[in-house]
């Protein structure tokens, strides 16, 4: 009986193997010319500074890829182009059409047409969970390759939303489509994880994006306001479910703070309770959304970390803590990454506050605005307990792309969860 399910298993592997293979030469023969090498081309050389995949979605030429593959033309039209290859070894010029930067998409467009215009069907609803279903792209300069993967739905606890594909998106291959066994598309290859593990973006996201499929060409004038326009909903909407939602609290050493803000910020916790030899006692709690909005190499957005760290001393001396507690909230940096060329220096403002428990706290509030987004900021904030002199608890967050309003609501609402039990 044993041997009997081994060979059942065997067979049906087979199958599904074999099934996929044909699957795939199938998928590669009829769409090869609707997908493309998306090149960022750089003016004064000539030569590309990027590439990625991108493909055709009607005759009219219109092409859906990733906003990262074209975030360098966003940033620096006067620098680059885009231009497409495809798979006769034919290239041309690209306009942008629209960019979702919240979902990493871009809609452009050849600028001359041929006679044949190949073009994918676009999926009436996503598959079913376990379903097979195939990536497509170019890695790196190796030509279109297809890789048969699952789909595994919607990723879970997620703002920024992704389908999990078990399968290998490989470099190059991003902003290519993911089609279901018919060939119709139903995500947009955008991240990998390693180890068989992909994200897309979900069908739902690209039919929004290609509303805009008749809109003439934005000009470059209005690439950087389109942006600014769509983080600052986005952070509308962020901030105000996590307003609005009750916050879980626990117990962290002597004090009682948030453990859960939201479903989709994810939360781990440590401590040095092992360590017998150690001369102070520290748990800590750290939550962040696991994922980030690219803006271009050298800057993302979007993001939202907070931590709490509870330290007693054992045998240090009041005098003693107080040094090693003072030091201990001089670490915290920014929680995204931005350059001078984006962020002003931050500017910061010092406070002693006593919350609604009664709990007082020295804290540092600082901001630094984006140069061309005037309407957003980075935050970083710290705060130290002063109620004890040998236990204490230093509070921490980092909020990428808010406006002020935001930011200050944030910082009461987390300062007000704090209270000693």
């Amino acid at each position: 009986m044993h041997l009997l399910r081994i060979l059942i298993f065997l067979l049906s592997w087979i199958c599904f193997s074999t099934h996929a293979q044909q699957t795939a030469q199938s998928l590669f023969d009829q769409y090869k010319s609707a997908v493309y090498q998306i090149k960022i081309i750089d003016l004064e050389s000539g030569n590309k500074s990027s590439i990625g995949s991108g493909f055709q979605v009607d005759r009219a030429g219109n092409i859906v890829t990733n906003h990262h593959v074209v975030s360098e033309y966003v940033y620096y039209p006067d620098k680059f182009r885009i231009e497409y290859l495809d798979q006769d070894g034919n290239t041309g010029e690209l306009k942008l059409i629209d960019l979702d930067v919240i979902n990493d998409l871009a809609l452009v467009r050849k600028v001359q047409l041929s006679a044949n215009e190949p073009a994918f069907i676009i999926a009436p609803s996503l598959p079913e969970q376990g379903s097979e279903i195939y990536s497509l792209g170019n890695p790196r300069d190796l030509g279109m390759s297809v890789v048969p993967g699952t789909f595994n739905g919607l990723k879970k606890n997620s703002f920024y939303q992704r389908i999990h594909f078990t399968g290998s998106i490989n470099p190059g291959m991003s902003g290519g489509p993911a089609v279901d066994s018919k060939g119709q598309v139903m995500g947009v290859n955008v991240a990998t994880a390693g180890n068989q593990i992909g994200f897309l973006i979900p069908l739902a996201k690209v039919k929004n994006l290609l509303l805009s499929k008749e809109a003439a060409p934005l000009a470059p004038s209005q690439f950087k306001p389109r942006i600014e326009q769509q983080l600052a909903a986005n952070q509308q909407t962020l901030f105000s479910r996590i307003k609005n939602q009750t916050w879980k609290m626990g117990q962290l050493g002597r004090a009682i703070v948030p453990i859960e803000v939201t479903e989709f910020v994810s939360c781990w916790g440590d401590s040095n309770a092992n360590d017998s030899e150690a001369l102070y006692f520290s748990v800590a709690s750290r939550c962040r959304i696991d994922e980030e909005i690219f803006l271009h190499r050298g800057l993302t957005s979007g993001g939202l970390e907070l931590e709490f760290e509870y330290l007693e001393g054992k045998s240090m001396g009041s005098h003693r803590f107080y040094s090693f507690f003072t030091d201990s909230i001089t670490g915290a940096g920014a929680g995204n990454k931005a350059g001078k060329i984006d962020v002003t220096n931050y500017r910061c403002q010092e406070d002693k506050v006593i919350n609604i428990h009664g709990v007082e706290n020295k804290t540092v509030l600082c901001l630094r605005a984006y140069k061309e987004y005037p309407s957003l900021y980075d935050v970083l904030f710290v705060s130290a307990s002063l109620d004890f002199n040998e236990k204490g608890l230093i509070g921490h967050f980092t909020l990428a792309g808010v406006d002020k309003a935001s930011a200050l609501s944030f910082t009461q609402k987390f300062m007000d969860s704090i209270e000693w039990q």
